[in-house]
């Protein structure tokens, strides 16, 4: 999975030029459009995040500053490097950035035509701040667990088996979150220890994982659950997230593809309303819609 840099950028000029310049240093880019989009694109991508860069705009600088101060307050993104790019030197924009520990100023020149070799200059010395070792020791990181699990080849054929034999193949996927990715092969290891020899881990990324467990029926699935689910609660206490979606075969869909889909929504529904914390009879309608429109394109 490649690294990724967050952007909350609104000015299509500026835009151009950080995209661009983003893509020719080989990152992936993930835009955050609000708060709650940022928070969401923080919770599912987690390590993988290197940077933040956010343009301030004079309607809501109070707001976007306030949403880096609420980054911070996560464990995990404390020290995250962030960029911010203000419309001028005003005393609002530079003790706002200061008071949300913004690591970078970018003050956008006033003759347009400076910008692009600028920003351009700004962003090269910005993503050159964490050394390329810290990329190796994390790339190595996650080969180790993509190696010691099994492939997504091997789950297409215990599909195939199933489909000779005419049994039953339960499928749990499982997506880890707020959790360093050095402790999710000791995860991985406690897991297979509550399982029976029959089931396997298959690897779909570095930090999401299904279980298959052949000859089991669906009505079964609670019970793997929670089993999945106490081992994670007993060894991080609290700590980090667990979202999980259930298939079987061949009740749930036929196909490796059309399983794998269904869960892969499942999980990205479980997250998405997890960051409902009211009860849906005091949400707003506004609320409401925001919650129904993160759903939608996925039904």
């Amino acid at each position: 999975m490649a690294d990724k840099v967050l952007v909350s950028v609104e000015d299509r000029f500026i835009k151009s030029i950080v995209l661009r310049d983003l893509h020719k240093k080989g990152f992936e880019i993930v835009e955050a459009v609000d708060e709650v989009d940022l928070l969401l694109k923080l919770d599912i991508f987690k390590e993988s995040i290197l940077y933040y860069i956010i343009q301030i705009n004079a309607e809501n600088y109070g707001k976007q500053y306030g949403q880096i101060k609420k980054v911070r307050q996560i464990e995990y993104f404390k020290n995250l490097p962030v960029m911010a790019i203000i419309p001028d030197n005003s005393p609002e924009y530079v003790n706002g950035a200061k008071e949300a520990d913004v690591n970078d100023l970018f003050l956008v020149p006033a003759k347009r035509e400076l910008l692009k070799d600028y920003l351009t200059e700004r962003l090269s010395a910005f993503t050159a701040k964490i050394p390329s070792s810290d990329f190796e020791y994390m790339n190595k990181v996650r080969e180790s667990l993509l190696s010691s699990l099994s492939s997504n080849s091997d789950l297409r054929n215990e599909i195939k088996r199933a489909s000779r034999g005419k049994y039953p193949v339960s499928l749990v996927m499982g997506r880890l979150s707020g959790i360093h990715i050095g402790m999710v092969q000791e995860f991985y290891d406690r897991l297979a220890l509550q399982m029976r020899e029959t089931d396997r881990t298959i690897n779909h990324d570095y930090r999401t994982f299904i279980i298959v467990c052949p000859f089991t029926m669906k009505k079964y699935l609670l019970e793997i659950e929670r089993k999945i689910r106490g081992v994670f609660e007993k060894m991080f206490q609290g700590s980090g997230k667990l979202y999980m979606y259930s298939v079987t075969y061949p009740d749930d869909g036929e196909s490796l593809e059309q399983l794998i889909e269904i869960m892969e929504k499942g999980v990205h529904d479980s997250i998405v309303i997890s960051r409902m914390r009211q009860p849906l009879n005091t949400l707003s309608r506004e609320k409401l819609e925001e919650f129904k429109n993160m759903l939608r394109p996925y039904k």
